[in-house]
């Protein structure tokens, strides 16, 4: 079935509703950033298969809000479907809000799925449609006409060691429990499955690259109840649970439950799904606020470091294994985009520990490098040869923790152009690398400063300089991000994100470099403490496209001092063959 004649048998629905608009939103009831096939709603009904991007759609126009990191993509993916887009915060791209309100008459009626729909999000919107008495109401359409959804389902849940967590969940349930007695609830409801997994220690295999399940978590004063489903759960995980006084319940039963709270203080996120807040708004006080568990989760234990600095070991093997073998294999062997990918997940299973990719990885060949999260396809592949450039993001989940690493690898030949890029995108990651800041620094401050640079020479890129990282959980966490928009979150001592400035120009080619980093105290003075970062990431940075006269004294020095360390920690763990090829590719420049 095309796009056109899924948006046709949509309408058809609208106007059997009475509804005058639908939003899809790219959500599931956890608003997870990857979710089960069963909810990919906006994928299904738009063809686009972004991680970010949400449709508004009228008896006439379809049109979709994503922002700058697939402008080629949806180029590429909604040409002829009967579906336009904007990339949001360009000059040319009106606010959504504002769009649907202009399109619809006064009194009209939207319609969406409530359980797929941030609460922050529906509330924002209503605000703007009340101008024209425009209502949202909870119609969960696309269920009626996607015949072929495909079906929800579980995998085995199981626990996570205190040995791997450094707390048990008694401890963090207790901690929780403080906070919400100060903050005067009753109850608190966990939606996010990340959260729901780092407060019970138990982890799953429900959604792909995130060890999580589905599940809701009640606490109270008295009582914490997990509700996940409860074949999912053997005798093992039920006697853990007991232990820890979690009582379980099935996860079907979780809006029954709720619907018999009343009178209650609730502690709530504000992005959790609207269907939560119809089900318990009406008879009891909500208290919407970012979940406490999310800055507990960011913040990560010693423990917790330790296993992202054994994780970080044998992914640097299993990356030079891989690096290695492609210099010494590019042009003598035929290759695509993806069959590389599938050689770089053989070197990564041959570490021990080895339990999946942590994200959808990301191999650009040429051009394809500024697609931002480029898929690369087996059927057609894209050849890959000894010429030009290549990017490839990837990252992994050990036993010990989670890594995410980002590389570009000059094939053979490349431009000048891409040189002086390069070199720049060097500058700004090698900056923020050597960057102090004070207590109180957010994200914000420091995106600029890794900027800066690229800034100086106009350029740009248009993602986050930096996202957090879970400890074997989401390679995106928050609160705490680098990016240009303010997330008014400190960073604080050991947290670990990502520093990944990037700049892509279409049609030629993609450079993104990152490694990831722990914040660490460095000293107190008489302006307070001051912070640096720690870098965790250990592969070599490639150093055969560096324009060494427009790298600083410094940033040389920064530059050397790291490969230096590369091969101190990796040569003595790899063969003889890559320890030559480590020599060479982190000799001084």
């Amino acid at each position: 079935m095309t796009t056109k004649e899924k948006l046709s048998l949509l309408r058809n629905e609208m106007k059997a509703n009475g509804l005058d608009a639908f939003v899809v939103f790219n959500a599931d009831p956890h608003m997870s950033e990857y979710f089960t096939p069963y909810w990919e709603e906006r994928k299904w009904i738009t063809s686009f298969d972004s991680s970010a991007g949400y449709v508004f759609i009228t008896q006439d126009k379809a049109v979709l809000w994503t922002d700058g990191r697939y402008l080629v993509q949806a180029k590429n993916q909604l040409t002829g479907t009967g579906v336009d887009f904007y990339i949001e915060g360009t000059k040319d791209a009106p606010e959504s809000d504002q769009w649907l309100l202009d399109e619809l008459h006064q009194g009209a009626k939207v319609g969406c799925n409530a359980l797929c729909t941030p609460h922050n999000t529906w509330v924002l919107l209503s605000q703007t449609l009340k101008r024209k008495d425009i209502t949202i109401v909870d119609a969960p359409l696309i269920e009626k006409i996607w015949k072929e959804r495909p079906k929800d389902e579980r995998q085995t849940i199981y626990v996570r060691p205190e040995k791997y967590t450094g707390e048990s969940a008694t401890s963090k349930i207790a901690s929780l429990r403080k906070i919400m007695q100060k903050k005067g609830v009753t109850h608190f409801l966990v939606t996010a499955l990340d959260d729901v997994a780092w407060v019970t220690n138990l982890r799953g295999n429900d959604i792909v690259f995130n060890p999580v399940f589905l599940a809701y978590l009640s606490i109270t004063p008295e009582k914490a109840t997990l509700f996940a489903e409860l074949k999912q759960c053997d005798d093992s995980v039920k006697a853990y649970l007991k232990q820890h006084h979690i009582e379980l319940k099935d996860y079907h039963d979780f809006f029954k439950e709720i619907s018999h709270i009343n009178g209650e203080k609730i502690l709530l996120s504000p992005d959790a799904n609207q269907s939560i807040f119809n089900t318990v708004e009406p008879k009891n006080t909500i208290y919407t606020e970012v979940s406490p568990i999310q800055l507990l989760k960011a913040v990560k234990n010693e423990t917790e470091l330790e296993g992202f600095r054994k994780a970080m070991i044998k992914d640097g093997v299993a990356l030079t294994n891989f690096f290695c073998w492609l210099d010494k294999n590019i042009g003598k062997v035929e290759l695509t985009e993806y069959s590389l990918g599938k050689i770089l997940d053989k070197f990564r299973a041959e570490q021990e520990g080895f339990l999946g990719n942590s994200f959808a990885m990301i191999v650009g060949y040429l051009g394809n490098g500024a697609i931002v999260h480029h898929h690369a396809t087996e059927t057609p592949g894209v050849p890959v040869k000894a010429e030009g450039t290549i990017l490839i993001d990837s990252g992994a989940h050990y036993t010990e923790g989670t890594t995410d690493i980002t590389r570009i690898i000059p094939l053979g030949k490349f431009s000048d152009e891409f040189k002086k890029d390069y070199t720049l995108v060097m500058k700004a990651m090698i900056t923020l690398s050597n960057t102090l800041f004070p207590t109180g620094t957010r994200g914000v401050q420091l995106d600029a400063i890794t900027r800066a640079i690229l800034w100086r020479n106009m350029r740009d890129f248009g993602h986050g300089t930096g996202h957090g990282v879970g400890s074997y959980l989401c390679v995106h966490e928050g609160p705490q991000s680098l990016r240009k928009d303010l997330r008014d979150v400190a960073l604080l001592e050991h947290m670990v994100c990502s520093n990944e400035p990037g700049l892509y120009c279409e049609g030629r080619y993609g450079i993104r470099i990152e490694n990831l980093f722990v914040v660490q105290k460095k000293g107190t003075s008489e302006f307070g403490d001051f912070y640096g970062l720690e870098t965790l990431t250990i592969c070599p940075l490639d150093t055969r496209a560096i324009d060494v006269a427009l790298l600083t004294e410094e940033e040389r020095n920064w530059l050397n001092n790291y490969n230096k360390w590369v091969e101190e920690k990796i040569s003595p763990l790899v063969g003889e063959e890559q320890r030559a090829w480590l020599k060479e590719r982190c000799k001084a420049i």
